[in-house]
C-alpha cells in the first residue's frame, strides 16, 4: 500500500509540473447590443473544444459589457456569446502561441430571430443546469475515452458516485431507477444500460424525482431517477456488440467465463433491442434490487428461504447467471406510443457463510457460532407492456400492464453451536431447509388525464390492480434437543384495487389548489400447513399449532387538499390529508376475528427555492403509514429455524411515520466547484418491533409488536474543488447519523441508540491519456443498549483505494484498481484486513478499432471476502462470506454498426 501511495504522490507532482509549464489562453472583449453603443451585462461567454465538445471555460460579462476568459490550455475551440434578448454569436478560434492572448474587442449581437411558422429552440450550453426541478448534465461537456460506457461517464459527473457494487448516488441520495429516453430498458436492471450503453451516444443525463410505483399505493413516497437521453444519431440504424471471455479452465473444475450479445435496431420512432449475458463471475451477481424482481416477498419470513436474510443482501458466493431480454417500442399516429419488454433471469448461487453472534440479556450473555451452506436457483420471466395516446387535444390515456412468473429453489444447511459467556459449548443444532417456490405477480395501471380550456386546470383518474399468488413446498429437518422432520406447504395470495381522482384548479398566475381522493380495497390470504413424518415415512400427521388459515381485508378512504404557490424562484406546497382504514383480521381455523378502525391526519409541506439555474434548496415534510405483512399478522409459529421461532400478531396496527428532508445543491460553472448537502429525520410511531423471549438453552421465540418513538436522523455533505483547469479535483464528504429504536427482551424494553460517523476524501487527476483517483474513507459506529452495558461495543472500518487508467499509443489501455480495507474492534477472527487488486490491459484492433482483446485479473492477491457487522436489538453479529476471489480472463469484444464507421464516430452502444 505504501508503494501505491508513493507512486500516486509522484504522479501528482509530475502532473502538477506539466500543468504549470503549459501556456494558457486568455481572451478579452466587450459585448454590445445591435447598435454597438449599449454594453450588455450578464452575457454568457463559453469556450467549447471543437473535436469533442468539451467545455473549456465559461464566464459572464460585467456591467460594462466586458469579459475575460482564461485558465485553459491553447486549443481549437468555438466561442459562444449568448444573451437571452439577442441572437447568439459564434466565433471559431484556432489557438496557437501567437494568439494565446487575444482581444476580440467589440462584439455586436444581432436581433434575436423570431419565427412564427415554427418554434426555434436554443440549447443550453452550460455543462450542468436545472430545467425546472430536473438536474441536467450535458454529456459532451465531460470527456471520456473512445470506448467508454455510461458508467464511465457517470463517474465524471460532479455529485454522482458509483460504488464497487454498481450502486449510484446523486447529491448523496440513492438512484432508485435508471431509464433510457424515459423508459425502462430490459426491465428494471440498471446495469444493462450503464454497463453497455456507449457514453458517446448519450446527449444528456437527467436527474429528477418521481412517485415510487413500488411503494404502497396511496403513499407519496418519491424516488430519485436517472434518465439517459440519447442523441438522434444513436436512434438510427443497427449496432451492437458480441463478446466472450474465459480462463480456459485454468482455475477450478469448470473455470470462469463471460459471454454477451447486444443487438439494437433503432430508427426515429421504432426501437428494437436484444440482450443476452451468461457469466459466472462477479459481474453476474444479483444485488438486492434484482432480488425484488422475483416477487416472492411474502416468503421471506415464512418459508425459511435464507437467501432473503439481511446477511445475504450482497449475495456473496459463487454465482452462475443467465440474463436475456427483448425490448420494443414504437410510435403510431401523432401522439401514440406502444412498448413491450420481456426479460428472463436465471441465477444459481452457492454461498458459504460463517458468523459469530453475541446475545446480551439483562444479567448475562451467550454466543452462537453459525455456519451455513446455501444453494439456490432462481428464475424469473417478466413482461411489461404500455400503450399511451391522446384521445383528443385535451384528453390522454395510458395503460401499463405487467406480469412476472418466478421460481425459486433453495437448499440451505446450517449449523449453530451455542456457547456460554466464557465460550464453553452448551449444545449444537443442525438444520436443513429445502424449499420449492413458485409465484406470479400481476399489476395493471390505467390513467386518464383531462385538460381544460383554462390553462393548468386538470383532472386525472387512475385505477390500479395488483395481484400476487405465491406457493412454497418445503421440508425441514433438524438434529437438536428436539429433532424435527416435517413437510411444509405455504400459500400466500393478495389482490388490491386502488382508484385515484385528482383535480387541480388554478386561482391566478401563482396560486392553485389540488384535491385528491383515494379508495382502496384489498385482501390477503395465507394458508400454512405443517405435517410430521410418520413411521411409514409419509407426511400425513398435521401439526395443529404450526398450521393455520388466515386472511386480512382492508378498506381505505383518503382525501387530501393542497394549496400551491409557484413563482420562477420558489414553490410552496402545503396541505392536509385525512384517511380512515377498516381492517378485518380473520382466523379461519378458530373462527375468530379482530376488527380495527383507524383514522389518521396526514399533513404535508414542501418549500423549494431556486435562486439560479445552478442552486437549489428544498425542504420537504411528509407523513405516511404502512400496514404489517400477512406473515407478521398470521397467529401461528414459523419454525423454519427452530432456534429462532417467530409468531405472528393479529393485533398489529399500521405504523405512522413523519419524514423531514432538507437538501441544498450548488454548482459554479466557471470554476467547476460544487456542493451537495442534506439532512433527513424520520420519527415512527406504532413501529414494528420484535418482542423476543429466550429459553434456558438460548433459543428464542419472537413476535412483532407496535412501539412508539423509533427515530432516525442524519446529515451529509460533499464538496468538489477542481484546480488547475479541472485537471485535479479534491472531493471530501462527511456523513453523521443517529438511530434510536426499541425492542423487548424477555418482556423488558430495550432501547438501542447508535451514533455513526463517516467521512472520506478523493483526489482525481485528469489528463488526456491518464486518469487517477485516490480515495480514503473512515466509518465509526457506537451502539448503546439500555438492557446491557456489555453490548456497547463500538467498531470502525477504514478503506483506501486507487483507480488508474492509462491510454497508451497504438490503442493500448492499461487499468488497475486497488482497495485496502481495515475492519477493527470486531470479534476474534473477524478483524480481517483485505487488500484487493484488479488489473486489465486491452488492445484495440482494426481500422475502426472495433475489435478489442483484453486480459483481466481479478483479486490478484486472492483475499476477497464479504465482511459485515450487524446490530439487531440485543444481538451483535460478525460474519464473513466467501465470494469469488482470484481469477484471470482473456476477453474478445467485437462491435458493429450498419454505418461501417469508426466507433468513435458512431454514437451507439458499446
Amino acid at each position: 500500500m505504501k508503494r501505491i501511495l508513493s507512486f500516486s504522490i509522484s504522479v501528482f507532482f509530475l502532473l502538477l509540473s506539466n500543468v504549470l509549464v503549459g501556456q494558457a489562453m486568455k481572451i478579452t472583449g466587450t459585448i454590445y447590443d445591435t447598435t454597438g453603443v449599449t454594453p450588455l451585462s450578464n452575457a454568457t461567454i463559453t469556450a467549447v473544444r471543437i473535436n469533442d465538445s468539451l467545455l473549456l471555460s465559461f464566464t459572464h460579462s460585467n456591467k460594462k459589457g466586458e469579459f475575460e476568459l482564461k485558465g485553459f490550455a491553447i486549443d481549437t475551440f468555438t466561442l459562444y456569446i449568448e444573451h437571452p434578448s439577442f441572437e447568439t454569436k459564434t466565433i471559431y478560434i484556432f489557438g496557437n502561441q501567437e494568439n494565446a492572448i487575444l482581444d476580440v474587442k467589440s462584439i455586436k449581437l444581432g436581433t434575436k430571430i423570431q419565427e412564427f411558422d415554427e418554434v426555434m429552440i436554443y440549447a443550453n450550453k452550460n455543462p450542468i443546469y436545472y430545467r425546472g426541478d430536473t438536474l441536467v448534465y450535458v454529456a459532451d461537456s465531460f470527456k471520456v475515452g473512445e470506448n467508454a460506457v455510461v458508467e464511465d461517464l457517470l463517474k465524471k459527473l460532479p455529485g454522482i458516485k458509483i460504488d464497487k457494487d454498481g450502486k449510484i448516488t446523486s447529491q448523496g441520495r440513492e438512484i432508485s431507477q435508471v431509464l433510457v429516453d424515459g423508459d425502462e430498458f430490459f426491465g428494471s436492471d440498471p446495469t444493462i444500460a450503464t454497463k453497455n450503453l456507449a457514453a458517446k451516444g448519450v446527449e444528456s443525463v437527467e436527474i429528477y424525482e418521481k412517485k415510487n410505483e413500488d411503494a404502497a399505493l396511496g403513499d407519496d413516497e418519491k424516488i430519485q431517477v436517472l434518465d439517459l437521453k440519447l442523441k438522434d444519431a444513436a436512434k438510427r440504424g443497427y449496432f451492437g456488440k458480441v463478446s466472450g471471455a474465459s480462463d480456459f479452465g485454468l482455475i477450478g473444475e469448470n473455470g470462469f467465463y463471460e459471454g454477451e450479445l447486444l443487438f439494437n435496431k433503432f430508427d426515429k420512432k421504432r426501437k428494437i433491442s436484444v440482450f443476452v449475458l451468461s457469466s459466472n463471475t462477479p459481474r453476474s451477481n444479483f444485488g438486492w434490487g434484482d432480488m425484488n424482481k422475483f416477487g416472492l416477498e411474502n416468503e421471506r419470513e415464512s418459508s425459511g428461504m435464507n437467501m432473503w436474510d439481511q446477511s445475504a443482501q450482497k449475495l456473496g458466493g459463487v454465482p452462475q447467471t443467465l440474463k436475456a431480454g427483448i425490448y420494443y417500442s414504437d410510435r403510431f399516429g401523432k401522439t401514440g406510443k406502444v412498448g413491450f419488454n420481456y426479460s428472463y433471469y436465471n441465477n444459481k448461487l452457492r454461498a458459504v457463510e460463517n458468523s459469530l453472534s453475541q446475545y446480551f440479556l439483562a444479567d448475562s450473555s451467550y454466543y452462537t457460532r453459525d455456519s451455513s451452506n446455501n444453494i439456490s436457483e432462481n428464475q424469473s420471466h417478466k413482461v411489461n407492456f404500455n400503450i399511451s395516446s391522446n384521445l383528443d387535444s385535451l384528453t390522454s390515456f395510458e395503460i401499463k400492464p405487467s406480469v412476472s412468473f418466478d421460481i425459486a429453489n433453495t437448499d440451505n444447511t446450517s449449523s449453530a453451536k451455542f456457547l456460554s459467556e466464557d465460550f464453553a459449548p452448551t449444545f449444537e443444532t443442525l438444520i436443513q431447509n429445502v424449499n420449492e417456490s413458485k409465484g406470479i405477480n400481476f399489476r395493471n395501471e390505467m390513467t386518464i388525464n383531462r385538460k381544460f380550456r383554462l390553462p393548468r386546470r386538470m383532472l386525472e383518474f387512475k385505477y390500479v390492480t395488483q395481484l400476487t399468488d405465491n406457493k412454497t413446498d418445503g421440508k425441514l429437518i433438524t438434529q437438536s434437543i428436539d429433532s424435527v422432520d416435517q413437510k411444509k406447504i405455504n400459500d400466500n395470495s393478495s389482490i388490491s384495487h386502488y382508484s385515484f381522482l385528482t383535480y387541480t384548479e388554478p386561482f391566478n398566475k401563482n396560486w392553485k389548489g389540488q384535491v385528491e381522493y383515494l379508495f382502496e380495497y384489498g385482501t390477503s390470504k395465507q394458508d400454512k400447513q405443517t405435517f410430521n413424518r410418520g413411521l411409514d415415512s409419509s407426511y400425513t400427521e398435521n401439526v395443529a399449532f404450526l398450521s393455520n388459515e388466515f386472511d386480512n381485508n382492508r378498506i381505505q378512504h383518503r382525501g387530501t387538499a393542497l394549496l400551491i404557490y409557484e413563482t420562477n424562484i420558489q414553490t410552496i406546497i402545503g396541505g392536509l390529508g385525512f384517511r380512515s382504514i377498516s381492517i378485518n383480521n380473520n382466523n379461519l381455523v378458530s373462527d375468530t376475528s379482530i376488527n380495527q378502525q383507524i383514522y389518521n391526519f396526514l399533513p404535508r409541506f414542501s418549500y423549494q427555492f431556486k435562486p439560479s439555474m445552478s442552486k437549489r434548496l428544498g425542504i420537504f415534510y411528509t407523513t405516511n403509514s404502512s400496514q404489517p405483512s400477512i406473515s407478521d399478522l398470521q397467529p401461528v409459529q414459523d419454525n423454519s429455524n427452530p432456534n429462532r421461532i417467530k409468531v405472528g400478531n393479529p393485533d398489529l396496527k399500521p405504523n405512522y411515520v413523519h419524514n423531514l428532508r432538507i437538501n441544498f445543491n450548488s454548482w459554479q460553472a466557471m470554476t467547476g466547484k460544487y456542493i451537495w448537502s442534506g439532512a433527513n429525520a424520520t420519527l415512527t410511531n406504532n413501529a414494528f418491533a420484535n418482542s423476543t423471549n429466550f429459553d434456558s438453552f438460548g433459543r428464542q421465540t419472537s413476535k412483532t409488536e407496535n412501539v412508539d418513538g423509533n427515530f432516525f436522523a442524519n446529515i451529509f455533505a460533499g464538496v468538489g474543488f477542481p484546480i488547475l483547469n479541472r485537471k485535479i479535483e479534491f472531493s471530501p464528504n462527511v456523513n453523521a447519523s443517529y438511530t434510536k429504536y426499541s425492542n423487548f427482551i424477555n418482556s423488558q424494553q430495550n432501547i438501542t441508540k447508535n451514533t455513526a460517523l463517516s467521512g472520506g476524501l478523493s483526489i482525481e487527476f485528469q489528463l488526456d491519456s491518464l486518469e487517477i483517483e485516490i480515495s480514503q474513507s473512515y466509518s465509526y459506529n457506537n451502539p448503546v443498549s439500555s438492557l446491557s452495558a456489555s453490548s456497547n461495543l463500538p467498531y470502525s472500518a477504514q478503506n483506501y483505494a486507487i483507480d488508474f487508467k492509462w491510454t497508451l499509443p497504438a490503442h493500448i489501455i492499461v487499468e488497475f484498481d486497488a482497495e485496502y480495507s481495515i475492519n477493527s474492534q470486531r470479534a476474534n477472527g473477524y478483524n480481517k484486513n483485505l487488500f484487493i487488486i484488479n488489473a486489465e490491459i486491452k488492445k484495440e484492433f482494426g481500422a475502426r478499432q472495433n475489435t478489442i482483446l483484453s486480459i483481466q485479473a481479478n483479486d490478484i492477491l486472492n483475499q476477497n471476502l464479504t465482511v459485515q457487522r450487524q446490530l439487531n436489538g440485543n444481538i451483535v453479529t460478525d460474519n464473513f462470506t466467501k465470494i469469488i476471489s482470484r481469477y484471470f480472463l482473456m476477453k474478445l469484444t467485437y462491435k458493429f454498426n450498419n454505418n461501417k464507421t469508426k466507433e468513435d464516430d458512431f454514437s451507439g452502444w458499446h
